[in-house]
C-alpha cells in the first residue's frame, strides 16, 4: 500500500506525513516547486497542471490520495478569487480526471472545510453533515465546488473511493502568522517586550478549534473506515470566541497588554458562529485527545 499527499509541505501535511509514517509502504509527498530545496524527498508539481498532475498519478500508482493542496487563506481568497478557483476547484478536478484513468481502485481523501457551511440560522447549532452549505467567500465556494466534483466522480466511476472531510478550525505549531492563533502568539509576545498595543479586528466571532494531530489522525482514520461519497465533520463540538482564545495566550504568556480593535480588519461578509458535531466521525473510532489550552501552550512553548 503507497499513498500521495498533495501539499505535504504545508502546515498539516507535515503532520500528516508523520501520523502515517507506520500505516503506507511508501508515502510520496508532493509540493510547490519553490520549496523543493528545504525539502530534496518532495515531489514539485503545480496541481493546475494537468499534464503534471496525469503523470505523477499514472507513475506512482497510489492506493489512496489526501488531497490537501489548496489556497486556504480566505482574505487572500477575496484579493484573488480567480487564482482560488484554478487551484482549489481546478486542481481537485485535474486528480480527479488522472484517478478515473488507473486501472485499479484508488482512495482519495478530499480535504475541504467547515468554511462551506457559512452563516446558518441558529437552531441549526452544531451542525452536522446534512446542514445545507450557505459559502460567504471565495475560499469556501471554491471548497464546495471541489466537493461537488469529487461527490460527481465517485457516482460516475466504480473504481473510485472518494471520502470528503470537512475539517473546522485546527491550530498547532508551525501554522503560518496569517492565521488567527499564531497572529495572537506573535503580537502578544511582541508587546510583553515592548509595552506596545496589539491590533486586532473582530474578537466576538466564535469558531471550533481543534488541535491539528487530531485532525491528522481523523484522516487517517477516514482513510481506513469512511465510506465512499460520504462527508465526515472533523471538530471539537464546541466553540469559543476569538476574545476567549485571545484571553488564554495572555493568561498563558502572563502578558500585561493593551488590546486595541481595529474596524478596518473586520470583514463584510463573516460568519459570526461555526461550530459542529463530529458524531459521525467518532463512530468509527475517532476522539479528540487535546483540549484548547494543551494547544495553545504547545503552540506558545514553541516561540522559545
Amino acid at each position: 500500500m503507497n499513498c500521495l499527499i498533495t501539499g505535504a509541505n504545508g502546515f498539516v501535511g507535515k503532520y500528516l506525513v508523520s501520523e502515517l509514517k507506520n500505516t503506507f509502504q511508501k508515502i510520496y509527498r508532493s509540493g510547490l516547486e519553490n520549496t523543493i530545496e528545504a525539502d530534496p524527498d518532495l515531489i514539485p508539481i503545480d496541481i493546475r497542471n494537468e499534464k503534471s498532475v496525469n503523470s505523477l498519478i499514472q507513475s506512482i500508482q497510489p492506493d489512496v490520495i489526501f488531497h490537501l493542496a489548496a489556497q486556504a487563506s480566505v482574505p487572500i481568497s477575496i484579493e484573488n478569487p480567480q487564482e482560488t478557483l484554478e487551484i482549489n476547484v481546478k486542481g481537485t478536478l485535474n486528480i480527479l480526471s488522472s484517478m478515473k484513468n488507473l486501472n485499479k481502485t484508488t482512495k482519495l481523501i478530499y480535504i475541504s472545510s467547515a468554511d462551506v457551511y457559512g452563516k446558518q440560522e441558529e437552531k441549526s447549532y452544531p451542525l452536522n453533515e446534512t446542514i445545507l452549505p450557505n459559502p460567504v467567500n471565495p475560499y469556501s465556494a471554491s471548497k464546495l465546488s471541489a466537493e461537488i466534483f469529487c461527490r460527481q466522480f465517485a457516482l460516475q466511476y466504480e473504481n473510485l473511493q472518494i471520502i470528503i472531510a470537512r475539517p473546522f478550525n485546527h491550530i498547532g505549531v508551525g501554522q503560518r502568522e496569517i492565521f488567527v492563533v499564531p497572529s495572537f502568539i506573535t503580537q502578544v509576545l511582541e508587546a510583553k517586550k515592548t509595552k506596545k498595543e496589539i491590533i486586532v479586528g473582530n474578537l466576538s466571532s466564535k469558531r471550533d478549534f481543534l488541535d491539528v494531530r487530531d485532525v491528522v489522525r481523523a484522516y487517517s482514520i477516514l482513510a481506513e473506515r469512511g465510506q465512499s461519497g460520504e462527508i465526515y465533520n472533523i471538530c471539537s463540538g464546541e466553540d469559543i470566541s476569538i476574545r476567549e482564545i485571545l484571553d488564554k495566550i495572555i493568561q498563558i504568556t502572563n502578558a500585561n497588554i493593551e488590546i486595541a480593535v481595529d474596524p478596518a480588519r473586520f470583514r463584510k461578509a463573516d460568519t459570526p458562529r461555526l461550530f459542529g458535531t463530529s458524531e459521525k466521525l467518532q463512530k468509527l473510532g475517532w476522539a479528540k485527545k487535546f483540549d484548547i489550552e494543551q494547544s495553545l501552550k504547545d503552540i506558545i512553548e514553541s516561540y522559545h
